[in-house]
């Protein structure tokens, strides 16, 4: 009997051991997985002290683990985080309601020397321990930020060129409407002249109508200067709120200028009340007007007389649609497979960025742009974009 009860000791001493050594197994797997991750992985308790941190965690923010260790969570957060944090944590533990646990958003955070950056946090309890417990997985944004800031400079530079091309190509249009208010410049002043010379008493009247006349041609000349500066000028996109209709008046301003406009009339089909304003940047969607409309214009090139049409339509309480309609010939099937991909085109001297960097505009600024084949012949483009609504989601909507 003693010796049956030796083995038996043994044998349960036996399975202890593999026990332990299957539990430290586990746990330096968990821990070698734990440390690979390239995410910074962070436990916590419910008063926000830091418990355990993985290697990812003292890289990305340079501290020792010994630094972190027992401190509170707001160490790694920016001024303007840290003081909510703590009341984060007190009304959750009070009414267990929570708008980050189990799900993840895009915060700033702060390495050891003061640096900040971006970081996509998630966060969820821990279950099943001696105590509460809650672990945030983290993820540096910091080469993707860089990423979209140069692709943003990118774009912007690529929709300049585009705006660049178009007005090298309106170049003999411009001349035209620039010479005109000159050259009238140039005969009032003639005129004024002769009078000077002819008169002995000077009838002031008679001087004061053309030096009037010369102003108002040196402001139509300045006007027409002044709208191709902003247009073609380097800016940094900027939103704000923008009357949609003003906004298509001001780039009509812009097509006529345009030789191949004068056989053709435009007819507008706006919304005038109520008043509807965008919260866009007004040049870049002036750029998308312009190119829409001179693609329009090219369409119509062989139907002399035609008229180009732009209409606007509310397609929901949110949302708006700007159409440009033209009678051309319409597109091909194998055309309207690649109108938006970069570099096709089938123009001669043609980029083939032009729709390509207006998609990026409008899908930029929420909506969306799209082409339907009109009847008898022609075509539609068209895009929609978000109605500014005062006062919901930040006054942008």
């Amino acid at each position: 009997m003693e010796l049956f009860n030796r083995q038996i000791l043994a044998r349960l001493l036996s399975n202890t051991d593999k026990g332990e050594l299957a539990i430290k197994d586990a746990s330096a797997k968990l821990i070698a997985i734990f440390n690979a991750t390239p995410d910074a992985f962070i436990i916590i308790n419910e008063k926000g002290i830091i418990e355990l941190v993985n290697s990812a965690t003292t890289a990305m923010f340079m501290y020792d683990e010994e630094e972190l260790l027992g401190q509170n969570i707001s160490i790694l957060m920016p001024a303007s985080l840290k003081q909510h944090h703590d009341g984060y944590l007190s009304s959750y533990l009070k009414t267990g309601k929570t708008n980050i646990i189990g799900t993840g958003r895009k915060l700033r955070a702060v390495k050891s020397n003061g640096q900040e950056f971006a970081m996509h946090l998630s966060v969820g309890q821990v279950e099943n321990t001696s105590h509460m417990q809650f672990v945030g997985i983290i993820s540096d944004l910091s080469e993707q930020e860089k990423y979209q800031t140069a692709l943003a400079e990118t774009q912007e530079k690529l929709a300049q060129a585009t705006r660049l091309s178009a007005m090298g190509e309106l170049a003999a249009g411009i001349a035209h409407e620039i010479n005109q208010p000159l050259a009238a410049i140039a005969s009032y002043a003639q005129a004024s002249k002769h009078l000077i010379n002819s008169l002995q008493n000077i009838d002031v009247k008679m001087i004061t109508g053309p030096l009037d006349k010369i102003g108002e041609q040196a402001m139509r000349a300045n006007e027409v200067i002044n709208r191709l500066r902003n247009l073609v000028k380097k800016h940094t996109a900027q939103r704000e709120r923008v009357d949609l209709n003003a906004l298509i008046d001001e780039t009509i301003n812009l097509v006529k200028i345009d030789p191949r406009m004068f056989g053709h009339s435009i007819e507008l089909d706006l919304i005038k009340d109520p008043l509807i304003e965008l919260f866009v940047d007004p040049i870049q969607i002036q750029q998308v007007l312009l190119n829409l409309i001179r693609n329009a214009v090219d369409a119509m090139e062989q139907e002399e007389g035609m008229p180009l049409k732009i209409e606007c339509r509310l397609i929901s309480a949110k949302q708006i649609e700007v159409s440009v309609l033209d009678f051309g010939k319409g597109i091909d099937m194998d055309v309207s497979l690649n109108l938006f991909v970069p570099f096709f085109t089938t123009k001669e001297t043609g980029m083939g960025m032009g729709l390509s960097v207006c998609q990026t505009i409008i899908h930029g600024h929420g909506g969306k742009i799209y082409y339907r084949r009109r009847q008898p012949k022609g075509t539609v483009f068209s895009f929609s974009l978000p109605i500014f609504i005062e006062n919901q989601g930040g006054g942008k909507k």
